[in-house]
């Protein structure tokens, strides 16, 4: 019995000392709690009225003393959750949207944009010129001051082209004691050579031209074996109306000669002549050029 009494009261001695020791330990549990968190005052003050409920509770039953070390741990929670509720104010992340708000005002700049269609209309008004030197002089339909002179290049090109006899130029002859030569291939005949005049000239100065100037011999075109031309520069040309009619029109023009001949400039006078639906010079080749 005696050792029953001793034992019981060394039990008793040591629930008092772990009592007593966690007692010592909770307010140096709360004091950390207090200080993690200065700026919520709500959470810290519940925390140290927690602690010292178990310990009122302890000396009723004697598992307590077990249970009661746990005490301390229950506190940490509390710091953890003040430390979580100390996290939440990171949430203003609204402060980097603000300079996406910020990014939006840069594209502004793209107003520049608006003359970029501007320099797309600047060649549309070149267009129709490039279109205007694109007409063939061969199917010319309008007439005019401007107009005629391109189509008299034409005419003097193919004028030009048929009295040295075409190209390569055909074997040499001689016929009544004089030289001849034969026209090339592909205005070799009556019919090629009338055939290439009339695209700038009428059938009947065509005519004209060939009859004048070319013998036919065995089917053949030939002419005689000399080169002839001018001076005149057709290309700085200008030209005058002078008559007008819906199907015929006269121009006068001023031919220069070159600068280093200083001779005066001449004046030609063209007639011409629509046919079908495009003009046609009606004077011969030979009393132009």
């Amino acid at each position: 019995m005696k050792l029953n009494t001793k034992l019981s009261a060394l039990c008793i001695a040591a629930t008092l000392m772990s009592v007593a020791q966690a007692a010592a330990a909770a307010p140096a549990v709360t004091a950390p709690a207090e200080a993690t968190q200065p700026s919520v005052a709500s959470p810290a003050a519940s925390a140290p009225g927690q602690v010292p409920a178990p310990a009122a509770s302890a000396p009723a039953t004697t598992p307590a003393p077990a249970q009661a070390p746990s005490a301390p741990a229950s506190s940490p929670p509390a710091a953890a959750a003040g430390s979580a509720k100390a996290a939440t104010p990171v949430a203003p992340s609204a402060p980097a949207q603000r300079p996406s708000t910020s990014v939006a005002p840069a594209a502004a700049p793209i107003v520049p944009s608006t003359v970029k269609p501007s320099k797309p209309q600047q060649p549309s008004t070149s267009a129709p010129a490039a279109a205007a030197t694109n007409v063939k002089p061969t199917q010319l339909d309008k007439l005019n001051h401007e107009s005629a002179v391109p189509l008299v290049l034409e005419a003097q090109s193919r004028y030009q082209y048929a009295i040295s006899g075409g190209s390569p130029v055909g074997k040499s002859f001689q016929l009544n004691g004089k030289s001849y030569r034969y026209l090339s291939e592909d205005i070799g005949t009556k019919t090629k050579l009338i055939s290439y005049l009339t695209q700038a000239y009428t059938k009947q100065a065509s005519e004209q031209f060939v009859g004048k100037f070319f013998v036919e011999v065995n089917g053949r075109l030939a002419q005689l074996n000399a080169d002839g031309g001018n001076l005149l520069e057709f290309n700085r040309a200008t030209a005058k109306m002078v008559t007008m009619t819906p199907v015929k029109r006269s121009y006068l023009l001023t031919v220069p000669y070159p600068a280093e001949t200083k001779q005066a400039n001449e004046k030609i006078t063209v007639n011409f002549e629509k046919v079908g639906s495009y003009w046609k010079i009606s004077s011969a080749p030979h009393v132009i050029f």
